[in-house]
């Protein structure tokens, strides 16, 4: 009985110290944090940008360290103004601890090479805080190329490594534009597409499609030392396959913009 009494204790201790220090719940919630892996890919971008419009409510951001440790953010609207919690207490090479803050507001910069998310008007000793930093700055890589194949019979082709532009005319018969380049610009865009794609992480696709015809997407992603991969049809409603689309007729809307496309024949016939 009395090491019942004393187990017991036990446990109250933990959960009063547990309530004391303002730990957060240490189990990441795939589905509800915005998860950060070093910023190269972040999911569930849409909740912080929804809290943002909110003048209530709660948001996790969480990050991982180097040895894939959880540090949490938790961010909560009150009195117009955002309480901040930052909880280090699950990073095991560093020091446990939870600090607390009250901001001003959380900020949202966006330019053509970052992203960012900084709470502004903080007190104590720092008076800004950053939240989350999304770079997608395609000159800091060293070497990004796609080979992009969509299209019924998957013949419409946007090559940057042998710098091909092929256009299917749907009658049998295809366009070519050789040394076909994207600008600059047009390729820093199309790599902040794929960045907020979360076009590193792994994607759940599927070819299986009983519609005919069907559009199809083939699209292989060759950036610094690794090649990428991906396939799936119009078929195919995840919540992936909608990003990648999203992240398609992104690419060929910057296409279509440009004079060579504009130049090039009309589609002349159609699949059945």
């Amino acid at each position: 009985m009395k090491k019942l009494w004393i187990h017991r204790a036990a446990l109250l201790f933990i959960l009063l110290l547990t309530l004391i220090s303002g730990c957060t719940d240490p189990q990441v919630d795939e589905e509800k944090d915005v998860i950060s892996n070093h910023g190269m890919t972040v999911t569930n971008l849409d909740r912080l940008d929804a809290f943002m419009k909110e003048s209530k409510g709660t948001q996790r951001v969480v990050h991982y360290t180097i040895e894939g440790d959880p540090l949490f953010y938790v961010l909560k609207h009150n009195n117009n103004q955002i309480e901040m919690q930052y909880d280090t207490t699950q990073d095991k090479f560093g020091t446990p601890k939870v600090y607390k803050y009250t901001c001003d507001k959380l900020n949202k910069v966006e330019t053509d090479t970052l992203l960012g998310y900084t709470l502004t008007g903080c007190d104590g000793d720092r008076k800004e805080i950053q939240i989350l930093q999304i770079p997608f700055d395609v000159q800091g890589q060293d070497t990004f190329d796609f080979v992009l194949k969509y299209g019924p019979a998957l013949k419409n082709e946007i090559n940057t490594v042998n710098q091909v532009l092929v256009k299917d005319l749907q009658n049998g018969e295809t366009a070519v534009v050789s040394d076909f380049q994207f600008t600059p610009e047009e390729r820093q865009k199309i790599y902040k597409a794929m960045v907020l794609a979360n076009y590193l992480e792994e994607k759940q696709l599927s070819t299986v499609c009983n519609q005919k015809p069907h559009e199809k997407y083939d699209l292989t992603v060759y950036i610094n030392n690794r090649d990428l991969h991906y396939e799936w049809s119009e078929c195919d409603k995840t919540e992936d396959a909608q990003q990648m689309k999203a992240l398609i007729n992104e690419i060929i809307n910057i296409l279509k913009a440009k004079d060579v496309y504009k130049q090039l024949p009309a589609v002349k016939g159609g699949y059945e």
